[in-house]
Formats: structure tokens, C-alpha cells, sequence
């Protein structure tokens, strides 16, 4: 998919922030961006994301964000990708998942 601009929304800090230092590292490329879950709304209006990776998507993701991957929402053992139009829910996401959704250079 070829993301340039992605945002981590996840509830857990020290997720969000190791996930972003890994992304920043990787992919230079792309535009990594953080928040705390409560502040997933207005981040994606200011931001635009191409990507957003969160612990609960909300309505105004499912509405503003083409790609979005709700990570284990409430601490249930799969999650969900919306990519491309596709809904798919996948057990035991690896860091090699969510690299390979933004990886190929715009």
C-alpha cells in the first residue's frame, strides 16, 4: 500500500512508542506520528493519515482513514485490518505485518 504518513494511536505508551522508533528506523520514508488513544480523533482531522494504527478504531477513523489497523481491541487474541476496501482479521500480528503495510516507497 505504500504508506507516507501513518499514526499510532495505541493505548499502551511503551507499544506505541517502541512501534514508532521501529518505523522511523526502517522506514525513513515515512511519516510516523503518535497519540494517546484519546486523542485519535482530532489527530487523524490535523494529520490526514494514510494509516492509522489504534487500539479502538472510532467512527471518525472508519469514516476519514482509508487503512487503519485495530489492534487487539480489548485485549482480544486477533485484529482487525481494513486495507484497501478489504476487512480481514488476523491472530498474532508481527512487526513484519504492519512494516509491510507501509514499506514500498510512495
Amino acid at each position: 500500500m505504500g504508506a507516507r504518513r501513518v499514526l499510532l494511536a495505541s493505548e499502551f505508551a511503551s507499544y506505541r512508542q517502541t512501534l514508532a522508533i521501529v518505523m522511523r528506523d526502517l522506514l525513513p520514508h515515512v511519516e510516523v506520528f503518535e497519540a494517546p488513544s484519546e486523542s485519535l480523533d482530532g489527530e487523524v482531522v490535523r494529520l490526514s493519515p494514510d494509516l492509522v494504527i489504534c487500539s479502538r478504531v472510532t467512527r471518525t477513523v472508519r469514516r476519514s482513514v482509508a487503512n487503519w489497523v485495530e489492534l487487539y481491541p480489548d485485549r482480544k487474541p486477533y485484529s482487525t485490518f481494513f486495507i484497501g476496501g478489504t476487512r480481514r482479521a488476523k491472530r498474532e500480528v508481527q512487526l513484519s505485518d504492519l512494516l509491510a503495510l507501509c514499506a514500498s516507497p510512495p
